[in-house]
């Protein structure tokens, strides 16, 4: 398998909320279009960053509930979702792979083999990838999945000058929390090293930290941080409990002076009804 990037981080949202968007959204970040997903149950907007990487703002059309009989994020509340990786080589090569260093890991954890999805653009332009999923019983969420494109990739993620530049100077993703049982967090980091071929750099045994690559280097900016981990705050652990994995703490790189986080801004998916 080669070496993999994350590819997009998936933000569920109301249907108003993706095609009005707020002003948090606004503000900081410029919001381009996306399309209607092959099945006609979701649309979705995106933010992308100049390290190649994207947010998919997503809803179910209408906020309709029986758009979600039937699709793997239709149990989901609003809020990040599910995140996706990808690589450099084809879905089924990686897939390959990926299934034989999970079979060492001996950890039970498997993928579906890769399969068509795609969306037609607001021009009418159909795009086609495909994405590998983990089987159940593993959450959504819990580990990424894969996506990887038939159609060119420029078509599904807009990369110019005008769709990557935004207000806030953001750049791309930094960071990224995964909140899971403390029961099931040994098992998740051997997971992720053999999800992502890589090793776990964090000196803390209770907690995960590893370093994934985006598809284009940013001068001057390191490599994404995802975290697997319990959750210390009450609140998390509520949530944690009642949905078996919490995505939280999106931290978004930007250029420009320090703050108080560094030179990063947290993604606040909260969203005002209007």
């Amino acid at each position: 398998m080669t070496p993999v990037y994350l590819d997009h981080i998936v933000i569920l949202l109301p249907y108003k909320a993706v095609f009005s968007p707020p002003r948090w959204l606004t503000d900081n970040f410029t919001v381009i279009p996306g399309g209607r997903h092959a099945g006609g149950q979701t649309e979705n907007k995106l933010v992308v960053f100049q390290d190649g990487s994207y947010i998919e703002l997503i809803a179910f059309v209408d906020d309709d509930p029986k758009y979600r009989v039937g699709h793997r994020w239709g149990d989901k509340e609003d809020g990040i979702t599910d995140f996706a990786l990808s690589s450099q080589g084809n879905a089924d090569d990686n897939s390959e792979v990926l299934k034989s260093r999970l079979e060492k890991a001996a950890l039970g954890l498997k993928y579906e083999s890769p399969a068509i999805g795609g969306r037609t653009r607001e021009d009418a332009q159909v795009l086609k990838w495909e994405v590998t999923v983990p089987k159940p019983p593993a959450r959504r969420g819990e580990t990424p999945f894969f996506c990887h494109d038939i159609t060119a990739r420029g078509l599904r993620v807009p990369f110019s000058k005008e769709s990557n530049s935004h207000p806030s100077g953001a750049y791309g993703v930094a960071g990224l929390k995964i909140y899971v049982p403390k029961e099931r967090v040994r098992d998740l980091l051997k997971a992720y090293e053999g999800i992502l071929d890589s090793k776990d750099i964090s000196p803390d045994a209770s907690l995960g930290r590893f370093e994934v690559g985006s598809l284009h280097l940013v001068e001057g900016h390191g490599k994404i941080i995802l975290d697997v981990q319990d959750s210390m705050e009450a609140g998390q652990q509520r949530l944690v409990a009642e949905k078996g994995v919490l995505l939280s703490d999106l931290l978004i790189g930007v250029t420009g002076p320090l703050n108080e986080s560094g030179r990063t801004i947290k993604f606040d998916v909260e969203y005002e009804s209007e």
